[in-house]
């Protein structure tokens, strides 16, 4: 029995039933189809104009000037995305069908000699429920409570019951994955063959077919080590505690005393090392731990063993994810749990985690439409498939085809109810109070910078951050400091937030506002550029009007460079933005987050930029041929007139005149808009978002007759007509929209309404983080924090001064009135309350430093409150990522956007636990060595990882 300082802990009587928690809603989770090479990953613009280098495939036009109603990643966008991993789930769903070539299909066009062209019939359908979110006073409450299911009573009564809408507050989209790798590209990277990187492309768990699992790259669990206790180590000593493969080896890791056969889940107990059955096997295992994937007694259970990496094994049942059964191992032998030890012979049939395990799948069938009985459930970022191949006649090659020209076409559509929803979405968004997005108004006037004086008087005082409820704001592009004769003060190691002691000095004269990163904290040498009032004002709002509409989705502002942002003394946030005048010129001022006129913040729901049109009376012939017009490719026989009036009658029309005003800088009403004027606006943030903004509906081109294709066979010309026809060939294989209408409520017309991909992420993305409340995981954690950090303590070898509950005196006295509410006196510091030191970890360490973000509330626990204890804690946390996982990230020490993504995008968050817990420890060890001061602190350090480890959250 577990007991707690000596006395027994008895289990409780059992509680009474609680009544269920009213049904939430829950937002939508997005992601984007790939994550880039760099830039803002929360700025759609990243995305868009990665998208400017495809080689065609631009929405909603095509490079044939026909309706195109998805987008397309080739080699082009490859340099700008990581294609290589492969195309991810846009947003939470189910996969309701798909298609896998054997091998790709072959065009042959009659040409003399002939000509050949490769092309890939492959895709994944995945169908989407976005729900409006309830009105602030109905939520929770029985209007729009779940009915229980009939089952609910066999549930425990703390369940929450899922939170059913209106039929008319969903709608159900469906993103598309076309033109997807085919099986023999899956099996030349599992050999090695091809071009293909067999580390990247993984069997998709929804195929239908034989299924088993190998230890791949995935499985990084290892044998224990076997370590010998050192007999004269003396753990009085220094040199005791700082022997470091004692501290990680022999301390925490390794068998446990009580057992021979298993290794214990416990790290915080002394393990001691079990002889090899002889010293042959010692010699050849107790120093080489294999990597692979644990074999548990039951799931989540004991480890009895290992399967090394390459060995492959079958499961009970119809199991894709989480822990399984192991039926066989058809692959590899289990070896033990620890190095050296002698294997258990239950491990043959014991538990595996499959999520730590790449599913590999004998597809059946192949080369037809898989409409799953079931539809398989898929998160945002899932990967979902990898690009497959399609070669245009222009790439054809007398020669057997190569696989040399890679494409995806990544397309989201709607049914009818698209308009109502989005009529509803925008009334509901009305009363809403999130409203994340920035709304740059046609008309608005943006603030440019006042010029600075050039103040001499300056030299040798130390521009000191200013100080008090007014004091500097401690970010942004321009402090505010107070001139100051001060002392240099010698740089400190804290133990806490920002710990060091209160710095002293003389004022001279007035604050003054001067740019961060040049003079803030320094001792002025010279003339010094500065602004006696904070140099952005609302009344300097002049200049040229901003001509397009914009949104910025705040995460996007806040996610900018450092010297596009600031903050004035009281709080209130400006960002630089770039924007364009009614000329189409470009316009780079400064917007601020309140009162600034022709600007408001919106809700996503409200569909800020957003519109609708229906394209489907204007016949996709009269498209192409408006398109030759326009383009001057005319061909003789061809009727000018007849073609000049088509393209007229068709330019006249809603569709057009929206694409010129998006693509062409409001345009001259001719509507001469072509193809390569849509790549060009790609490049241009406000043109970009305009064009990505267009929603129409038009027949989809994988449904419908074939008939609109076959009028298009008198415009090819007699030596066009053979090749036409054998496009008409592709077409036909390529479509699937009859063979999914057994899909429950898939739209069984394909006159369906077409959105920008990147568009509709941009306008949701930011709102499923925003939208989280970031108070809620903080509190699961906030107790464990505070039980680490302790009461009031002024120690004299604390660097930091007096502390309590973890906020130091610098902390105290720089947010206890603004946070707290009282004076920043040390007597108060003493009165510290829980609550009142929760309120400062919340708003100035826990949000701000993008805890909120991270998915695995145990990864953010140990990464925070390593955070709390060391300044380095997020710098070694990315070398961690850069290393292992190889993220590529900037390692500048801050817990940033893209730091957070790479710490999700890691897919077993247990093994990323146990690396930062293990880096964590080594961080320690080695502090101490370079400061044998800390030596009193390196047991407490070491127990808060223990505590991070085995806590639940």
């Amino acid at each position: 029995m577990a007991t707690h300082h000596g006395h027994p802990h008895h289990p409780a009587a059992p509680a009474a039933p609680a009544s269920p928690p009213p049904p939430q809603w829950q937002p939508l989770n997005w992601s984007f189809p790939f994550a880039p090479v760099s830039g803002n990953e929360a700025d759609p613009q990243t995305w868009l104009s990665s998208l400017a280098n495809s080689d065609g495939g631009f929405y909603p036009l095509g490079s044939n000037g026909m309706y195109h109603g998805g987008i397309h990643f080739d080699a082009g966008t490859g340099g700008k995305l990581k294609q290589g991993d492969g195309v991810r789930a846009i947003a939470d769903g189910e996969v309701v069908a798909y298609r896998l070539d054997s091998t790709y299909p072959e065009l042959t066009y009659p040409t003399t000699p002939p000509r050949y062209a490769l092309y890939s019939t492959g895709f994944v359908l995945i169908r989407h429920r976005l729900v409006l979110p309830p009105e602030p006073d109905k939520q929770g409450t029985s209007s729009t409570a779940a009915t229980a299911a009939s089952g609910a009573s066999a549930t425990t009564a703390s369940s929450p019951q899922a939170y059913q809408p209106p039929a008319d507050e969903v709608l159900e989209f469906y993103s598309l994955y076309m033109h997807q790798l085919d099986w023999k590209g899956y099996q030349d990277a599992r050999t090695g063959g091809g071009n293909a990187s067999a580390s990247s492309i993984h069997s998709l768990p929804f195929w239908q077919g034989d299924k088993h699992f190998r230890v791949g790259g995935k499985a990084n669990d290892r044998q224990a080590q076997l370590r010998q206790l050192d007999p004269t180590l003396n753990f009085g000593s220094p040199s005791g505690l700082l022997n470091e493969a004692t501290l990680a080896g022999g301390t925490l890791s390794g068998p446990a005393p009580d057992s021979m056969d298993t290794l214990s889940t416990y790290p915080d107990k002394v393990r001691y090392t079990v002889p090899p059955a002889s010293p042959a096997d010692a010699s050849q295992n107790a120093g080489t731990p294999q990597t692979g994937v644990h074999i548990c007694d039951h799931a989540n259970g004991t480890v009895i063993g290992l399967l090394p990496r390459g060995g492959e094994l079958s499961v009970v049942g119809n199991v894709a994810k989480g822990w399984a059964l192991i039926a066989t191992i058809t692959k590899g032998i289990p070896v033990a749990a620890i190095a050296g030890g002698t294997p258990d012979p239950r491990a043959a049939t014991g538990w595996v985690n499959l999520d730590e395990l790449d599913a590999v799948i004998d597809p059946k069938p192949l080369d037809a439409v898989v409409v799953l009985d079931k539809p398989f459930p898929v998160k945002a970022g899932d990967v979902v498939g990898y690009l497959g191949e399609y070669q245009d006649p222009t790439e054809a090659s007398m020669l057997p085809p190569k696989r040399e020209h890679p494409l995806l076409h990544v397309e989201v559509f709607a049914g009818a109810q698209i308009k109502n929803f989005i009529g509803k979405s925008q009334e509901r968004a009305k009363k809403l109070p999130d409203k994340p997005l920035l709304l740059i108004q046609q008309g608005a006037k943006l603030v440019k910078p006042a010029d600075p004086q050039s103040n001499d008087g300056l030299k040798g005082l130390t521009l000191a951050l200013a100080t008090g409820k007014q004091g500097d704001p401690g970010k942004g592009l321009w402090a505010k400091v107070q001139p100051t004769k001060l002392a240099a003060q010698p740089s400190t190691h804290g133990r806490g937030h920002n710990h060091n002691h209160p710095a002293s000095g003389t004022p001279v004269g007035d604050p003054l506002w001067v740019e961060r990163t040049k003079y803030a904290g320094k001792v002025a040498s010279g003339p010094v550029p500065t602004w006696a009032a904070f140099p952005l004002q609302l009344a300097n709002a002049e200049g040229p009007a901003v001509g397009y509409q914009q949104v910025f989705p705040r995460a996007q502002l806040d996610e900018g460079r450092e010297i596009d942002r600031a903050t004035d003394d009281q709080g209130t946030q400006w960002w630089s933005i770039t924007a364009g005048d009614d000329e189409g010129r470009t316009i780079t001022r400064w917007v601020c987050e309140k009162n600034h006129p022709d600007t408001l913040w919106e809700s996503p729901w409200a569909w800020p930029g957003f519109d609708t049109v229906d394209t489907t009376s204007i016949p996709l012939l009269d498209m192409y041929r408006r398109n030759l017009f326009e383009a001057k490719r005319l061909i003789e026989g061809d009727d000018e007139k007849e073609f000049s009036t088509v393209a007229a009658t068709v330019n006249a029309g809603q569709f057009i005149g929206k694409l010129e005003k998006a693509a062409k800088r409001q345009g001259d009403g001719k509507g001469n808009v072509v193809p390569a004027d849509l790549r060009n606006a790609l490049t241009v943030r406000w043109l970009a978002e305009a064009v990505s903004h267009v929603i129409f509906r038009y027949e989809s081109e994988w449904g419908g007759d074939m008939g609109k294709w076959e009028k298009f066979l008198p415009l090819m010309g007699e030596l066009g007509k053979p090749t036409w026809t054998t496009e008409m060939e592709r077409i036909k294989k390529l479509q699937w929209w009859d063979k999914v209408k057994a899909v429950k409520d898939f739209p069984a017309d394909p006159d369906v309404w077409h959105m920008h991909p990147i568009g509709l992420l941009g306008n949701f993305f930011q709102n499923s983080t925003e939208s989280c409340d970031c108070a809620a995981p903080f509190k699961k954690i906030s107790k464990i924090i505070l039980r680490h950090e302790g009461g009031y303590v002024n120690r004299s070898d604390d660097k930091g001064g007096p502390t309590n509950h973890g906020i130091a005196w610098s902390t105290w006295q720089k947010y206890a009135e603004e946070d707290v509410g009282v004076a920043p006196t040390l007597d108060n510091l003493k009165k510290l309350m829980e609550q009142q030191a929760e309120a400062i970890y919340l708003k100035r360490y826990w949000q701000p430093k993008g805890y909120c973000g991270f998915k695995d509330e145990r990864v953010a626990l140990m990464s925070y409150d390593w955070s709390i204890t060391s300044g380095g804690a997020a710098l070694q946390i990315q070398k961690l990522l850069n290393q292992k996982y190889h993220s590529n990230l900037v390692e500048d020490g801050g817990m940033g956007k893209q730091t957070v993504n790479a710490i999700n995008a890691i897919p077993d968050q247990e093994a990323l636990l146990q690396d930062i817990a293990s880096i964590r420890r080594r961080y320690y060890t080695n502090l101490t060595i370079k400061d044998p001061g800390q030596i009193g602190n390196l047991k407490g350090w070491l127990n808060r990882v223990n505590d991070c480890l085995q806590v639940q959250v």
